[in-house]
């Protein structure tokens, strides 16, 4: 985890963007010490809630640069993203894919993989890029944890794209898949071997597949108005001089 905020924090140093305009809610808890060093606005949110509370914050302070930190990944936070990503809501959202709860022992989640319970798990993990492109997220993008030079590229570029951005990182939960802790340098090691870079690579072909080189880059750069543009145009329409417009870059 503190490969991915310091890839986070050096994104944002390369982005130029005031650490103070940035604002991170994250159901992932992370070492108080090290989010404190980060610089910005942190909120510890209940499991499956970031991006909620993220879109509170953007509706309710349209200046501010929100990134929500997601591990719950798709649970109970999936109608968030989906929603989200269809409003084209501003945020640059973070997906950190461990494959499986790390705080709650034995429990599956959407990414995870079949062979990771005893009879295996028959319900196919989603693509999160095809997933986020499908619904109508601008700008998606998978790096693992060992990335951090891509990783922190990606997030200095998303931080400046006008819609929903959504960045997943693979990042090993090696508490329920081995019994020991050491093992997650191995771990990493495994996927930055066998991991391959395909930019522009169409995003239903990214899908991670048992024995086949898991697929990292960028996949989806595009632009479309933003929720918050959306509403200053339609209500506008409506109301003319009457409406104040609220925040995005037409307010």
């Amino acid at each position: 985890m503190n490969s991915i905020i310091s890839a986070f924090s050096k994104g944002i140093e390369k982005s130029g963007i005031d650490r103070k305009k940035i604002s991170m809610p994250s159901d992932v808890p992370f070492n108080p010490d090290v989010v404190k060093a980060l610089g910005v606005d942190y909120f510890q949110i209940p499991r499956g809630r970031a991006i909620a509370f993220g879109t509170g914050l953007k509706l309710g302070n349209p200046s501010l640069k929100v990134v929500p930190v997601a591990g719950d990944l798709m649970t109970l936070g999936g109608n968030h993203f989906v929603h989200g990503a269809r409003r084209n809501m501003e945020l640059l959202i973070i997906c950190v894919n461990s494959f499986v709860y790390k705080k709650i022992a034995g429990k599956p989640i959407p990414s995870t993989q079949s062979a990771f319970s005893p009879y295996s798990t028959f319900e196919e993990p989603f693509n999160f890029p095809h997933l986020g492109n499908s619904c109508g997220a601008i700008y998606t993008a998978r790096w693992t944890a060992l990335h951090t030079e891509e990783l922190a590229d990606s997030v200095a570029e998303a931080l400046h794209k006008h819609g929903l951005s959504v960045i997943e990182v693979l990042a090993p939960g090696p508490n329920y898949y081995t019994d020991i802790d050491s093992i997650e340098l191995e771990l990493l090691k495994f996927y930055h071997e066998n991991s391959t870079i395909k930019n522009n690579e169409d995003p239903k072909n990214v899908a991670i597949v048992p024995d086949e080189k898991i697929i990292v880059g960028k996949f989806t750069d595009k632009e479309r108005p933003t929720f918050i543009d959306s509403y200053n145009v339609q209500h506008s329409k409506i109301l003319g001089d009457k409406f104040t417009p609220h925040g995005g870059k037409n307010g």
